[in-house]
């Protein structure tokens, strides 16, 4: 029977060898190369990006990703499919920047987390010890460029986990992936082929937040 398997079956009959070797491998392969070539290439970057987010993504459910394709792989169409399925999850959620100030995403593996501490109160006692006047920024720019994400990894840092956010965006889609940095390279690698990417966010303990926050407000 035609399969994706050799069979090497020898038969020895009236004491002479008689060999019968079935070798079905390569013409299956050759049948399956010809399928392949049928796939949209479209298809099969969905296909890369649906198992790479399966690897990055804890707690990921990928079968409704598969069985509800977007009907386009344009950039706004992508993110538009990965935030209903990821959201529907609670493992994406969207924040607009001026209306984040700093607390731990609602996501469904970070619920699971215990915070020894609530990581915005030290970023906000960094803030209020901010001279404006002696600053040429203004307070609204903070909002845009504090490290709220990198402190929140540290404390996420144990768990080998991370927060990031897809760019070029102009507010936060927020997920939650392992931290690995061979599979978020290669997540990394296969949304750009959608034209984005993720914000790597790397964790930062209190000093190098503190070492971020002053080169900021010194520029």
């Amino acid at each position: 029977m035609p399969g994706f398997f050799n069979v090497d079956a020898v038969q020895q009959k009236n004491g002479a060898d008689s060999h019968l070797i079935v070798d079905v491998h390569n013409e299956n392969a050759h049948r399956f190369d010809k399928l392949k070539r049928r796939i949209p290439p479209q298809m099969e970057r969905m296909d890369t990006l649906i198992s790479i987010l399966g690897k990055c993504v804890p707690e990921l459910n990928t079968a409704p990703l598969y069985a509800n394709l977007p009907a386009a792989t344009d950039q706004i169409s992508i993110v538009d499919w990965m935030y209903e399925h990821l959201s529907e999850q609670g493992l994406m959620v969207y924040e607009e920047w001026k209306e984040y100030f700093g607390h731990v995403p609602e996501l469904k593996v970070l619920s699971e987390i215990t915070f020894s501490e609530e990581p915005a109160d030290f970023i906000y006692s960094l803030i209020e010890k901010i001279d404006w006047s002696k600053v040429t920024i203004e307070p609204i720019e903070i909002t845009y460029s504090v490290p709220w994400f990198e402190y929140i990894n540290h404390f996420l840092a144990p768990e080998k986990l991370r927060i990031v956010d897809l760019w070029p965006f102009e507010n936060a889609f927020i997920f939650c992936v392992h931290d690995d940095v061979a599979l978020l390279e290669q997540l990394d690698a296969c949304l750009k082929t959608f034209e984005m990417g993720i914000d790597w966010r790397p964790a930062l303990d209190k000093q190098q937040v503190i070492e971020k926050m002053n080169a900021f407000v010194t520029q």
